[in-house]
């Protein structure tokens, strides 16, 4: 008796989240970047949204929602309700903060679900023309030969390009100082000036000031060479002792509330890699230093996965905290 009574109400529930499923969306989509207008996350995502509101037939609107390196609009996403009309344009930012702030106020293994990759970009090495280095290779042997007097600097701790010239110190025996900005333009100024020696970037950051001479790119840290510095040789080419296979990319993807219906992830998942395969997205992103990329949502969890490991492993190596 009692199946009998649940059953119709187990086969309303599933018809209507199938009626759901088909109809979705029905209402604008949101991304919300959990930063400032002007990244990395800003020069995706801007020309990303009206390509998936045509492809939607909705409109999909950005969000900036900023704060606490990011932590606040993660958070937003993270409790919003599992329904695919809030999404998080992410980045690296996301796995490493969990890591140096006490109470980030989300879990980025239980919170999300992963829709897609966006964009990568890979570090770009620099450092001021006055540095007596041609090369990484030389650069290295300098550190050694100085220790403790160069340093380096980067967009604040924590960040991508923070970690990434930690692990590289590490695996490379030497002893750079960091010297902390606040965001990437105040670096590029600061490596300008000569404050610091080295700056682990991303290649918007810095591209004018490789051109016209004022830095010199000695290495970027991506597994191959960058299109748009063709001449400059990976990290892992440097041949470098210690460092070995040493790779980084910064990526942005989109992640959505965890326990949002396959089949919405799945709708979502077809508009964006559609969007990002759109030739003329690929060529203004490209022509800013962004590498359009769109992975399965499998592969999309096992690098956050595989990130997480990481770079935990390396701000506990280094005692890295937020307050």
């Amino acid at each position: 008796m009692l199946i009998r009574m649940l059953l119709p109400c187990a086969i309303a529930i599933a018809f209507s989240a199938l009626a759901n499923a088909q109809d979705f969306p029905a209402k604008p989509i949101h991304i919300v970047i959990p930063y400032a207008p002007g990244g990395g996350s800003d020069i995706l995502a801007r020309p990303l949204a009206p390509d998936m509101s045509d492809r939607l037939k909705q409109a999909v609107v950005i969000d900036n929602k900023t704060g606490a390196a990011g932590n606040i609009g993660t958070q937003l996403v993270a409790r919003a309700e599992a329904d695919g009309y809030t999404l998080l344009m992410a980045n690296n930012s996301q796995v490493i903060n969990p890591f140096i702030y006490r109470s980030p106020g989300y879990d980025m293994a239980a919170d999300f679900a992963p829709i897609s990759l966006v964009g990568t970009s890979p570090v770009i090495v620099v450092v001021h023309k006055s540095v007596p280095a041609a090369t990484l290779k030389e650069f290295v042997a300098l550190a050694q030969n100085n220790p403790g007097k160069l340093n380096f600097g980067s967009p604040g701790v924590g960040t991508p390009g923070h970690l990434a010239s930690l692990l590289f110190n590490k695996l490379a025996g030497i002893n750079l100082v960091h010297v902390a900005y606040k965001g990437s333009g105040p670096t590029t100024m600061a490596l300008l000036q000569k404050e610091v020696d080295v700056f682990f970037a991303t290649p918007a950051a810095v591209e004018p000031y490789i051109k016209s001479g004022d830095f010199r790119a000695l290495a970027v840290t991506s597994k191959e060479r960058f299109s748009s510095f063709p001449t400059v040789p990976t990290v892992a080419e440097s041949a470098i002792a210690g460092v070995g296979e040493f790779s980084m990319d910064i990526w942005w993807g989109l992640l959505a509330s965890a326990k949002t219906d396959p089949r919405l992830l799945d709708k979502l998942h077809a508009a964006v890699t559609a969007a990002v395969r759109d030739p003329k997205l690929r060529e203004r992103w490209l022509a800013q230093g962004m590498v359009p990329t769109t992975t399965s949502r499998a592969e999309f969890q096992a690098l956050i996965k595989s990130d997480l490991l990481k770079w935990e492993k390396v701000v506990r190596d280094n005692s890295i905290t937020v307050e």
